[in-house]
């Protein structure tokens, strides 16, 4: 069971136990309770791993190059990182929605760079 303090660093992807025939189970069991709340189009999973340190007050925020196809993640404050959807959350924290790990931009201006992703999500139902 999880408990209330802040979740364990990743593993480095290095590190990181890849996929394998003892998770099948495991995923099914998600698959079948994403299945039974309706969330199957909603919700997936993702294999947790790091490639560099995240400070406690931070997230990775993702934005999208939609005419070259390029999707990148930089770590922002979580403060100044509020013009996006939440789109990744860890489940090691027992919280009234876990912790976010990535968040996808919306419109939105760090240093002075403005970034639109219009195109990646619904800004009229950004937060």
């Amino acid at each position: 069971m999880a408990d209330n303090t802040m979740p364990q660093p990743l593993p480095s992807i290095e590190d990181v136990k890849e996929f394998g025939p003892e998770d099948v189970a495991c995923v099914e069991e998600i698959r079948d309770v994403l299945r039974r709340h309706g969330a199957l189009q909603r919700f997936g999973i993702t294999l947790l791993h790091r490639h560099f340190d995240l400070a406690s007050n931070e997230v990775l925020v993702e934005s999208v190059d939609v005419e070259h196809r390029v999707i990148s993640q930089v770590p922002r404050k979580a403060s100044s990182a509020r013009a996006g959807i939440e789109t990744s959350w860890r489940l090691d924290m027992f919280t009234e929605l876990q912790h976010c790990e990535t968040i996808c931009e919306v419109d939105c201006d760090y240093d002075g760079v403005a970034y639109h992703s219009k195109d990646h999500v619904n800004a009229d139902t950004a937060p």
